[in-house]
């Protein structure tokens, strides 16, 4: 299969070397957002001077027609869902989730506007379509979605995105960003109700 090969995040490359996954942090991965479902993960990894490094994922269910895919999700460090079928063809859509703690004082519209200026320097190219906002029960924030054009990237050129964030019973915040990307606006458009799934989850 031919995943995205670019994520909305400070990272943003999506690596292809597997991450090796040290350990599992029980006290965030049994938290939820009050009112949802998704659970928070904290994973550990090595990281540059034999360190371990965080990195969290929001746990979803796949929506019907959906599979997770672990191992690229892990590697990436993120949530992977693909289409359920033998092998996946380079027009496929594809939805992710990534999860960042976030717990300044920043506000979702700052974050937004910081990410999405980031996007714009690293792909002049990109036009960022408003489309509005979906409720968010858990946190009562709701998402705000936008849909990214990148004629620079064809396995990636038109991507719904959208941002909110997870709030724990314990206070921590965090920053999700879900994705939901395809070389055509039609193939993105087809997997909006798994699109539409997730985010219901989170």
């Amino acid at each position: 299969m031919s995943p995205a090969t670019q994520c909305h995040s400070t990272g943003r490359s999506l690596s292809r070397a597997l991450v090796v996954l040290l350990g599992l942090c029980a006290g965030l991965a049994s938290l939820a957002p009050s009112g949802a479902s998704a659970e928070i993960k904290k994973l550990l990894e090595m990281c540059p001077g034999q360190k371990l490094c965080p990195w969290f994922q929001a746990a979803v269910t796949p929506p019907k027609g959906w599979v997770e895919d672990k191992a690229i999700g892990d590697a990436n460090h993120l949530t992977m869902l693909t289409p359920d079928k033998p092998e996946l063809g380079a027009d496929d859509a594809l939805i992710y989730v990534q999860t960042s703690y976030e717990n300044g004082p920043e506000t979702l519209d700052q974050i937004i506007a910081r990410n999405q200026a980031d996007w714009r320097k690293s792909d002049p190219k990109t036009s960022i379509t408003p489309l509005g906002t979906v409720p968010h029960g858990a946190s009562g924030e709701p998402y705000k979605v936008f849909l990214f054009q990148n004629p620079d990237r064809p396995k990636q050129a038109f991507e719904k995105i959208a941002y909110g964030f997870a709030k724990l019973p314990n206070g921590e915040r965090y920053f999700l960003i879900v994705v939901d990307t395809a070389a055509s606006k039609a193939i993105v458009d087809q997997a909006d109700d798994a699109f539409l799934d997730v985010l219901k989850q989170l």
